[in-house]
C-alpha cells in the first residue's frame, strides 16, 4: 500500500512538472501587454507602472517589463552585468520594482521579465571585455554563488575578435548566431547551465516574477531553453526568434514545447495586409502564422514591439488600431504595445473585454476565415461566444447575430449575440496623442477635392497610398480651402493627388497648420505664391558642379553625368550657379563629373538654393519659392513663412538680411 501511494504521488508529481514546464498554459485566456517601449525610462518607471495597476488589471493578466537587472550602461538592460546582487536600474530601485510585482500579483497579473542569457556585459570598460562579476545571493534561504571565466565565453564570440584582442575565452563555438554588443555565453558550458538555472530560479522564486520573455533566443540552441525552464519550471515563458514560421515551430518543439514564441511569421503578413492593402496574405493563417494553426497555444502575436516600433522598414505605418483588433479575435495570446494601448485603450481595452466575455483562448478554433472583396474576415469560436472581425471595408458581410463592439478606419469587431460585455468604455474617442501627437490642419485651394497622403517619420497618418480625399471645407480669411486634419508629433509630410495618377513631389518637413494651392494634376505652391511652371536651380559650390536631371519623361540636361553649370548670379550675398528648367518638378544629381555624387535629389519644383561640397554631400539652403518674391510682400517683424515657404505661425526658423533689412523667419 505504502509503494502505491508513493507511486501515484510520483505521478502526480511528475504530472505537475510536465504541466507547470509546458512553457504556456493550455486553454489560456489571458492577454499581455508589453509594458514599455524603446528609451521609455520616465515613462515606466516601476513606481508609474504601479500607480496604473487598477487600470491595466481590468483588462491585461501578464506585463512584460524590461530587464531589472542593473546593466552596464544605464540603459534598457540588454548588456545586463548584475543577475542577482544589483536591481537598481534605470526604471527604478529593487525596492520599487518589488512593490510593482507584488501590488500586480495581488491582482492576479503575472510579470515577465525580459531575460537575456545569449549574452553578458563585463564589471569594467572596453579594456576588461571577459570580466563578469561574481555574485553571492540568497535562494531559498540558502547563501548561493556563481562565479565566471574565460571557459564560458564562446571562442568564436564576436567572429573572434574577441580572442584576437587577446582575452582567453576557451568555451566551445557558439550553439547560435553572435552577438556582437556583449560576450556569447557558452551554453554547452556546465557552469553556464548551472549559472542560468539558478537565475532562472531566483527571478521566479526570490522576486516573485511569473515568468520569463527570452531575448536573442537566436543566439543559442533551444534544446537548452529545455534545461532551464525544466530546472525552474516558470508557468509563462516566451522566447524572441526574428524568422519564418518553419523556423520559429523547429525553435518551439527544440525546447520540448517548454516556451511560447512571439508570432513574429504572423506580424510580416500583417504588415503586408494592413500598411499595403493585401489582405491576401492573411489567407491560409495556419501555414502563415503560430496563431492560426496547430502552434496557437505556443503563439504571442503582437502588431510591434521595443525594437519593430522604431525600425521603419518594420514597424506598422498605418492601420495599427485595426491590426490590433484581429490578433484581439485570433486564438494565440495577443501582446499589446504599449505606445498603441496608451494611443488608443478606449477601443483596445473594449475589445478585450469582448474577447474576454467570449471565452476566447489561445486555443480556440477559428471556424470561418479568408479575404473578401475590400478586406478580409475572421470569426473565432470562443467557449461562451464567437467573436467575428472584419478587416478593411468588406461590403455585404452578413453580420446578423453579432453586436458590434469597436470600429473605426479598416475595422469593425464584434461579438455573438448572446455575449454579455460587462465595463465597456462608452468614452466616443481614443487619445492618440501619444504616438500622434498635436493636429495639424492641411489647407488647400484647389477645383475638385484633392487626395491628401500624409507620413511621418514612424507612421501613416491619413490612410494608405493615395490617402484620403479631402472633403472637408473651412473659408479662412474669405478664402475657401479644402481642409484635413491629421495627428503628428514633430514634422510630416504629404502629397496631393488627384486620385487618378497625377501627383505633386513630397511636400516634406511640414509643422503645424500649412496653406496650399494645387493645380489637380503635378503643380503645388504655398497659397499666395503662384504654381511653379518652371524650375530654378541655385548652388553654392567652390567648383563649377555637374548637374544630372531628369524627370519622368527622361533626362533633361544631357545624358550622365549631365552637363557642366556655367552661368552664375549673385544673391543673398553669394555667388550661385544657376540653372533653369522649363518644367517641373524635376529631379536632380550634383556631381564632379569624375565618379562623385550626391544622392538623388528628388521632386524639386520652383525656386531651390543647395550648397554642394565638390564630392557626394549637399545641403538645402531654401526651397520651394524665391525668398525675393516672399520678402517683398512680407512684414519684416510678422513673417508667416518659414525657409521651405510653408505658412506657419508659432515654429521660430531664424533671421535673413535682406537689402539691409532683418527679416525673422518663422
Amino acid at each position: 500500500m505504502r509503494r502505491l501511494l508513493t507511486f501515484i504521488l510520483t505521478l502526480i508529481f511528475i504530472s505537475t512538472v510536465a504541466h507547470g514546464a509546458a512553457g504556456w498554459p493550455a486553454n489560456y485566456g489571458g492577454v499581455m501587454l508589453q509594458g514599455f517601449y524603446w528609451d521609455s525610462f520616465e515613462e515606466t518607471q516601476w513606481i508609474n507602472l504601479t500607480a496604473q495597476a487598477d487600470e491595466l488589471s481590468k483588462y491585461f493578466d501578464l506585463i512584460w517589463v524590461p530587464n531589472a537587472g542593473n546593466c552596464r550602461e544605464q540603459g534598457m538592460g540588454y548588456k545586463p552585468v548584475y543577475w542577482f546582487q544589483n536591481y537598481n536600474s534605470s526604471f527604478g530601485t529593487k525596492a520599487k520594482l518589488l512593490e510593482m510585482i507584488k501590488t500586480y500579483k495581488e491582482k492576479n497579473v503575472g510579470i515577465l521579465m525580459d531575460v537575456v542569457i545569449n549574452h553578458k556585459s563585463p564589471l569594467g570598460q572596453n579594456d576588461s571585455w571577459i570580466d563578469f562579476v561574481n555574485e553571492k545571493f540568497y535562494l531559498d534561504g540558502e547563501l548561493q554563488s556563481i562565479t565566471w571565466s574565460g571557459a564560458d565565453i564562446c571562442r568564436n564570440d564576436d567572429g573572434g575578435d574577441t580572442a584576437n584582442h587577446g582575452f582567453e575565452v576557451t568555451g566551445a563555438d557558439d550553439t547560435g548566431e553572435d552577438f556582437s554588443g556583449a560576450r556569447d555565453l557558452d551554453h554547452t558550458s556546465e557552469n553556464v547551465q548551472k549559472n542560468c538555472k539558478l537565475y532562472c530560479q531566483y527571478l521566479l522564486k526570490e522576486l516573485g516574477f511569473a515568468g520569463f520573455r527570452l531575448d536573442m533566443v537566436k543566439g543559442y540552441g533551444g534544446q537548452f531553453t529545455k534545461i532551464y525552464n525544466e530546472a525552474s519550471n516558470p508557468e509563462f515563458c516566451v522566447g524572441e526568434y526574428w524568422d519564418s514560421y518553419s523556423k520559429v515551430v523547429d525553435w518551439i518543439n527544440s525546447t520540448g514545447k517548454t516556451s511560447a514564441a512571439f508570432d513574429f511569421p504572423l506580424k510580416w503578413e500583417i504588415n503586408k495586409a494592413f500598411a499595403d492593402g493585401d489582405w491576401g496574405a492573411l489567407n491560409d493563417l495556419g501555414s502563415k502564422g503560430l496563431s492560426g494553426g496547430n502552434y496557437s497555444r505556443y503563439s504571442v502575436s503582437f502588431i510591434d514591439n521595443h525594437d519593430t516600433g522604431r525600425e521603419l522598414d518594420k514597424k506598422l505605418r498605418s492601420n495599427v488600431l485595426a491590426a490590433n483588433a484581429f490578433i484581439l479575435a485570433l486564438p494565440g495570446t495577443p501582446c499589446i504595445f504599449l505606445k498603441h494601448w496608451m494611443a488608443y485603450n478606449v477601443s483596445i481595452g473594449n475589445m478585450i473585454l469582448a474577447r474576454k466575455a467570449a471565452g476566447v483562448t489561445n486555443q480556440s478554433p477559428i471556424i470561418e476565415q479568408g479575404q473578401q472583396p475590400g478586406g478580409y474576415a475572421v470569426k473565432v469560436q470562443g467557449s461562451k461566444g464567437t467573436v467575428l472581425c472584419i478587416s478593411g471595408y468588406v461590403e455585404n458581410y452578413n453580420t446578423s447575430g453579432f453586436t458590434l463592439i469597436s470600429s473605426g478606419q479598416n475595422y469593425a469587431y464584434f461579438v455573438s449575440n448572446n455575449v454579455t460585455v460587462e465595463g465597456l468604455n462608452t468614452t466616443d474617442e481614443d487619445p492618440g496623442e501619444t504616438i500622434f501627437g498635436d493636429a495639424c490642419n492641411i489647407y488647400v485651394v484647389a477645383d475638385e477635392a484633392p487626395y491628401l497622403y500624409a507620413w511621418n517619420d514612424e507612421y501613416e497618418l491619413n490612410g494608405t497610398w493615395p490617402g484620403t480625399q479631402m472633403t472637408e471645407t473651412e473659408v479662412v480669411d474669405g478664402q475657401e480651402f479644402y481642409k484635413a486634419t491629421i495627428k503628428s508629433d514633430g514634422p510630416y509630410n504629404i502629397i496631393f493627388s488627384n486620385g487618378k495618377g497625377d501627383q505633386t513631389a513630397d511636400i516634406t518637413g511640414l509643422e503645424g497648420d500649412n496653406y496650399f494651392t494645387y493645380n489637380g494634376s503635378t503643380g503645388y505652391a504655398v497659397y499666395g505664391e503662384e504654381i511653379p511652371t518652371k524650375t530654378v536651380i541655385y548652388v553654392e559650390a567652390a567648383q563649377a558642379p555637374y548637374l544630372y536631371a531628369w524627370d519622368g519623361s527622361g533626362t533633361l540636361n544631357g545624358e550622365w553625368p549631365g552637363t557642366k553649370m556655367t552661368e552664375t548670379i549673385t544673391a543673398h550675398g553669394k555667388t550661385w550657379w544657376v540653372k533653369e528648367f522649363d518644367v517641373t518638378p524635376i529631379n536632380i544629381i550634383f556631381n564632379d563629373g569624375n565618379g562623385n555624387q550626391t544622392e538623388d535629389i528628388k521632386g524639386v519644383t520652383g525656386y531651390n538654393y543647395f550648397t554642394y561640397d565638390g564630392s557626394t554631400g549637399f545641403t538645402t539652403s531654401i526651397n520651394t519659392v524665391s525668398l525675393d518674391s516672399r520678402l517683398s510682400t512680407l512684414d519684416p517683424t510678422k513673417s508667416m513663412y518659414n525657409l521651405a515657404g510653408q505658412r506657419v505661425s508659432n515654429t521660430y526658423k531664424g533671421i535673413v538680411i535682406q537689402n539691409g533689412k532683418k527679416y525673422i523667419i518663422k
